[in-house]
């Protein structure tokens, strides 16, 4: 008997899927074939925003959630990399921008996920949540728990740690922990708003600071050697995808000047803004 309403169960959730409303999965949507950078760690955003599902000895935990519908393609991209039986414990939204935020909801009904945001950031979600319409219309995730500057969290024997570091909205947070490469470990680091807001920029000085403050911390050893961005384009990551495919020795994904080189074309880009 309960074979079989474990069975049913199953057959039910393949059917509600069948019967939801996906974006299409092509190039223009920007679909992105999900991939395995690490051990322990997976791609599974698309072509403008990253995603990445990091497991633990207890599940996944999903950082950042993509737009709103397209976020419906994480579930899937979770299936095709083989983690779909594994329970999605955590979501951890780095700022309130849709395009990070805008999935998280879903997420967490699918999965009944606990979210971590900071309290600015998931204002920001709240208002964002509301200025959403159409196929874009998406609802605010409740918050599990509220981001502190310095706060440790343990899920699963993986440690994460969080960082306050505002700039880019003042919710933003950062956070570190260890990734395992063929078992090797090293530290990654996700910023968690890498550019100046030109619709903010009186937020510019908490941005420089916050940027600076980053580098402090992550030259701390083990020093950062994975820069995992919330943006593609900004940690090279599809270029590094096809090194990778092509069978190089080290991991193109694992570089200290990589992330060190990343912050000072942010804070580059920044004054370039301000002066225009």
């Amino acid at each position: 008997m309960k074979k079989f309403s474990v069975v049913l169960l199953l057959l039910v959730s393949v059917c509600a899927r069948a019967n939801e409303n996906f974006p299409e999965m092509n190039d223009k949507n920007g679909y992105v074939e999900p991939f395995q950078m690490f051990d322990d760690v997976y791609y599974v955003g698309d072509k403008w925003v990253s995603s990445y599902a990091v497991e633990t000895n207890t599940g996944l935990v999903i950082i950042d959630t993509l737009d709103f519908p397209y976020s419906k393609w994480i579930p899937i991209n979770l299936e095709k990399l083989g983690l779909e039986k594994k329970p999605v414990t955590h979501i951890l939204a780095t700022h309130g921008h849709s395009d990070h935020v805008g999935g998280a909801q879903y997420l967490q009904a699918e999965y009944g996920s606990k979210v971590v945001m900071t309290s600015k950031g998931h204002d920001l979600a709240k208002e964002q949540a509301e200025k959403s319409e159409g196929t874009n219309k998406f609802l605010p995730p409740n918050v599990d728990l509220i981001v502190k500057d310095g706060m440790t969290l343990e899920i699963g024997g993986k440690q994460f740690k969080f960082y306050i570091t505002p700039g880019h909205t003042e919710g933003d947070f950062s956070l570190d922990f260890m990734v395992q490469d063929s078992g090797a470990i090293h530290r990654a680091f996700v910023v968690g708003g890498h550019s100046l807001s030109a619709k903010k920029p009186e937020l510019a000085n908490q941005f420089f600071k916050s940027m600076d403050r980053i580098r402090e911390i992550a030259l701390k050893p083990p020093v950062v050697t994975v820069n995992l961005a919330n943006h593609p384009h900004k940690n090279d990551l599809f270029a590094n995808r096809d090194k990778r495919k092509s069978g190089v020795a080290v991991n193109p994904f694992i570089s200290k000047s990589n992330f060190f080189m990343f912050l000072e074309q942010q804070k580059s880009l920044a004054k370039e803004k301000l002066v225009k």
